[in-house]
């Protein structure tokens, strides 16, 4: 091999991407395997309020997917829903797709924090000026509990509805 080859070799290996990242012993999303109970409530800025009650279980699909599956009451109404994440190793960002029962999937955007333990996701909804915003973070160490914030904008990024929702491990996997 010459001289130039082998430092243009290097160099090639060191640029190759990233591979993927198992979900399903990364440190957040190996937390999530198992059934879980969630229920809270979003408040509006018309002072409605709307209930929400899940049931769901997490489980990594592939090396590098992970889905939760179950189904959500919101206010008396009962659906069916996906959340399916993978990770982009070349941008080290995140994104979620969220199906459910009453409409087209939602795109999520995010980063997740190893520090913190935390995930942000954020879908740019309508005609680009709405939005979600959904913030996961386990409640203590024992990691039996997820805190998830949810904030909805309008058109204008008011704030039009927005709470929490507390999710309880019901079993490990």
């Amino acid at each position: 091999m010459t001289k130039t080859a082998l430092p243009l070799l290097l160099a090639l290996l060191c640029c190759q991407p990233v591979s993927a990242l198992d979900l399903s012993t990364h440190g957040f999303f190996k937390h999530l395997v198992g059934e879980w109970n969630a229920e809270g409530e979003l408040k509006g800025n018309e002072n409605n309020t709307v209930s929400i009650q899940e049931s769901w279980k997490g489980q990594a699909d592939a090396e590098d997917s992970f889905s939760i599956e179950g189904t959500r009451t919101v206010n008396g109404d009962t659906q069916k829903f996906t959340w399916t994440f993978t990770r982009n190793p070349a941008t080290d960002s995140y994104e979620a797709i969220l199906a459910g029962g009453d409409g087209q999937p939602i795109r999520f955007e995010g980063s997740l924090s190893d520090v913190t333990s935390t995930l942000e996701l954020k879908a740019i909804t309508g005609n680009g000026g709405s939005s979600i915003a959904v913030q996961d973070s386990f409640a203590d160490d024992s990691r039996d509990v997820i805190i998830t914030k949810v904030t909805f904008t309008g058109e204008q990024g008011e704030t039009t509805l927005q709470g929490t929702i507390t999710h309880k491990r019901v079993k490990k996997a």
